[in-house]
């Protein structure tokens, strides 16, 4: 990926490390503790992309594609997994009747 920013490429180079280091399961339950750069999932998206678009927009190649990638973090997920607290406050807060939320 080329980075023009040296603010995300830093943010970048510290927090793959760390993502790397974690096993599916930690990643999946508490990833959002290690707040990883959007970019991070953003490559990722259009990698997908690419795959759909090179197999002709072949559902099922790049469904085998995504699977093969994404085995150990889909093994972890299941419906009845926790939400994350960030998203557990704003629920709350909306259900609320709270209209913005600020974080700092």
């Amino acid at each position: 990926m080329l980075v023009n920013s040296l603010d995300l490429h830093s943010a970048i180079d510290r927090c793959v490390p760390i993502l790397e280091s974690l096993s599916s399961e930690d990643i999946v339950k508490n990833g959002w503790k290690y707040d990883p750069p959007k970019a991070i999932s953003d490559v990722f998206e259009s990698v997908m992309g690419a795959v759909l678009v090179d197999s002709e927009y072949d559902y099922e190649k790049t469904a085998a594609v995504m699977e093969y990638v994404m085995d150990d973090v889909l093994e972890v997920l299941t419906p009845d997994l926790g939400k994350d607290p960030v998203s557990t406050l704003l629920e709350w807060a909306a259900a609320n009747g709270c209209t913005a939320v600020a974080f700092e």
